[in-house]
């Protein structure tokens, strides 16, 4: 059944593609157009903006589809089918210049094209948030660099392209058989419709590349995040719309830096709540936490048990690193759990084996990513493989509760790892804080001390 609705969707797309290839423009368009520019309609002007019209909606709509078609050589073969808003707005822009350059050639006098000043800088203004934005990500630390420092480029040579564009509907030659009222306005309408096409592919592009960045956020901070991307991108519409509208001739600038400002000032305060509220609710210091341990066997493991003061833990085959973690409770201790991981450093690995009285599990995205934040975690990183893929490290983690004084745990090495073993100078004891949604609160290096 979806292999049915992709073809009927093909096959109407492609209907309707091929409709306005045509480039049929009827009596509303050709009314719309002069309205909007103040044009008094006579029979020769009405044939003019009819020649024009066609003119960019066969080009614009041969880019549309030059949009369309391209992506698919890379998503057949996967077989997968869908319609990506980047190229197909890149295919629009690039159809729009072509049919600039059809309409005339370049000259050296330039024409007072009818538009607002502020929207000849719009480019320009895109273009520093697009370097101010590609800055501030690739400072962050988070996300993919590369992918970001893409989507930065993709942004600005968009802006240069509608810049170079426009700067073209400014030399160019009137159009042919047309009077001067028409071809001003046709500039008019090129500059807007570029301009306001360029601002969403741009904004596109920053958006994507926020995305990276989001991406590797977790806690309240990610859903945060999560929101402001929603809202941005209904936001650029918005302030799409605004501008086209705004761009006419004798319109005034209202909406555009009333949606610009929302638009910056809700996502900072929303991405700035959501990192208040991921803040800890207290230091490791607060917390005063410390390791015993020592080795033990099967036979010894009860009576090394008691002399420790931990109960309902299970020894092990082998050698036994038997243990107990004493932290103060800070008030309140009502967010967030401790996992609590060890760490062997002579092979820099995550101790498989490790159990509480609850036994032990891995401790999910805050334990994954710890090592970004801490590079001393690096046990914890992922290990790449030659055909692109990644593995995490196998490990366990003993989850401890905020109000607990004092818990036990158990760790078994593998046979031909125990020989030799310190535990004072080869094991690391890490306390992690991990908050109700699974973010890092912090890590921190238990102080071990040997029984």
């Amino acid at each position: 059944m979806a292999e049915v609705s992709v073809i009927v969707f093909a096959a109407v797309a492609v209907a309707v593609l091929i409709i306005a290839i045509r480039g049929w423009v009827g009596p509303p368009r050709i009314l719309g157009f002069a309205n909007r520019h103040g044009l008094d309609l006579t029979q020769e002007r009405a044939a003019s903006v009819e020649r024009y019209l066609r003119l960019i909606r066969r080009r614009r709509v041969w880019g549309l589809l030059l949009g369309i078609v391209v992506p698919l050589i890379w998503l057949l073969p996967e077989q997968r089918f869908a319609v990506l808003f980047v190229p197909l707005l890149a295919g629009w822009l690039l159809g729009a210049a072509s049919a600039e350059l059809a309409a005339g050639t370049a000259t050296r006098t330039v024409t007072a094209v009818p538009v607002p000043a502020w929207l000849r800088r719009t480019p320009l203004v895109v273009a520093a948030i697009a370097l101010v934005s590609t800055a501030l990500a690739l400072s962050s630390g988070l996300g993919d660099g590369g992918e970001i420092a893409a989507w930065g480029v993709g942004a600005l040579v968009t802006c240069v392209f509608v810049t170079a564009t426009v700067q073209h509907v400014t030399r160019r030659a009137p159009l042919a058989d047309t009077t001067s009222a028409v071809d001003l306005a046709a500039r008019a309408h090129a500059v807007a419709s570029l301009t306001t096409v360029g601002l969403v592919l741009a904004m596109l592009c920053l958006l994507h590349q926020a995305d990276q960045v989001r991406a590797a956020l977790n806690g309240e901070t990610a859903e945060w995040a999560g929101a402001v991307a929603t809202g941005l991108a209904l936001g650029v519409l918005f302030l799409a719309a605004a501008l086209w509208s705004e761009s006419a001739p004798g319109r005034r600038l209202r909406l555009v830096p009333f949606i610009a400002i929302v638009m910056v000032t809700a996502s900072v305060a929303a991405v700035g709540f959501g990192a208040w509220r991921d803040r800890p609710p207290y230091e490791p210091e607060a917390v005063h936490p410390v390791a015993t341990i020592r080795l033990t066997d099967m036979e010894h493991f009860d009576a090394d048990a008691a002399a420790l003061g931990v109960s309902g833990l299970h020894s092990t085959l082998g050698q036994t690193i038997l243990g107990r973690l004493d932290v103060a409770t800070p008030q309140p201790t009502t967010r967030g759990y401790y996992q609590l991981i060890m760490i062997d450093r002579r092979y820099n690995r995550v101790v498989r084996r490790f159990y509480g009285r609850d036994g032990g599990g891995w401790g999910g995205d805050a334990l994954r990513d710890a090592w970004k934040r801490y590079p001393w975690l690096s046990a914890l990183a992922p290990t790449p493989h030659g055909n692109a893929e990644i593995s995490y490290p196998d490990g366990m983690a003993v989850g401890v509760q905020p109000d607990e004084t004092s818990t036990g745990f158990v760790g078994t090495l593998p046979r031909d790892e125990q020989t030799g073993l310190r535990p004072s100078a080869h094991l690391m004891v890490v306390l992690l804080f991990t908050g109700p949604q699974g973010q890092l609160y912090w890590a921190v290096e238990v102080p071990v001390t040997v029984a």
